[in-house]
């Protein structure tokens, strides 16, 4: 039977979305004023699907992704998520720097999530470990530390630590932001054949429209803050997915037709930052 948490409670659910933002607003105080970060924001993601959001730099994008991942409670509204299995992890996270533990090696680093958020017997942790190595081509550095990698390669730990724990929802914040454009094409590949053989939900963020529509099933533009969606793009594209599709017309139309709107809030955005400067 599915179940339903409501900001932390179980109920019993059936043909709900996935993940359900509902008048969702946070607010943070910063030297004792309210600074308001995100909404109000009503969104629903539905089961299996990969989303991608976009919008400008300070609109919001990672405070979603927190609050979907317990991480920041909202200051108003609700989040609902789906939980399909009690037994599984119900989301991971991947940020963008990485976040491997440098006086971990490669295989201890992957485990973490296991020894920290499972109570699986060794056997069964050993055996994900060794899956997951094997799945993002780490075997041969299993036993090296993080400082003898390539960015590419930790960030490939910090995605196998991540899948490790069989999370039924996979987080992912601007995680290929900081490596260059080729290894960022080859994980952007190796990403897309991964969830073709489990099709778990996916909210991804990212900066690049490239990327999302690349990637993801939807793009969802944010606004300039306090972060709310401006619209909702669906991606046109059959999956499986080539990246090869990017030399298409219709690839260039739809990145365009995203970057139309997001253009104009990037614009806001900056209007509104030097204006702050200049009133300083």
């Amino acid at each position: 039977m599915d179940t339903l948490m409501l900001n932390g409670h179980m109920t019993d659910v059936t043909g709900r979305s996935r993940i359900n933002f509902e008048a969702v607003e946070r607010i943070f105080v910063d030297r004792q004023r309210e600074v308001k970060a995100l909404g109000p924001l009503d969104l629903a993601i539905g089961d299996g699907e990969f989303l991608c959001v976009v919008g400008p730099s300070g609109c919001g994008k990672s405070t979603l992704l927190r609050l979907v991942g317990g991480l920041l409670p909202p200051s108003a509204g609700r989040i609902d998520i789906v939980q399909r299995d009690p037994n599984r992890h119900l989301v991971a996270m991947v940020f963008q720097d990485h976040s491997v533990f440098p006086w971990r090696t490669v295989t201890q680093n992957v485990r973490m999530g296991l020894d920290i958020a499972t109570d699986l017997p060794k056997a069964e942790k050993e055996s994900r470990v060794a899956h997951w190595l094997d799945r993002l081509g780490l075997t041969d550095v299993a036993g090296a530390y993080p400082a003898t990698l390539s960015g590419g390669m930790r960030q490939r730990v910090s995605i196998a630590r991540a899948l490790a724990v069989d999370p039924e929802i996979l987080l992912m914040d601007e995680p290929f932001a900081s490596l260059d454009a080729q290894l960022r094409t080859l994980l952007q590949d190796e990403l897309l054949r991964l969830w073709e053989e489990d099709r778990r939900t996916v909210v991804f963020i990212t900066h690049s429209i490239d990327e999302a529509v690349v990637l993801g099933d939807r793009v969802v533009v944010m606004g300039a803050r306090p972060g709310t969606i401006k619209a909702s793009f669906d991606v046109p594209f059959d999956r499986p997915r080539d990246l090869s599709l990017r030399g298409s017309p219709e690839f260039g139309e739809v990145v365009q037709n995203i970057w139309g709107l997001l253009r104009q809030e990037v614009i806001t955005e900056l209007e509104e930052s030097r204006a702050q400067a200049g009133g300083h």
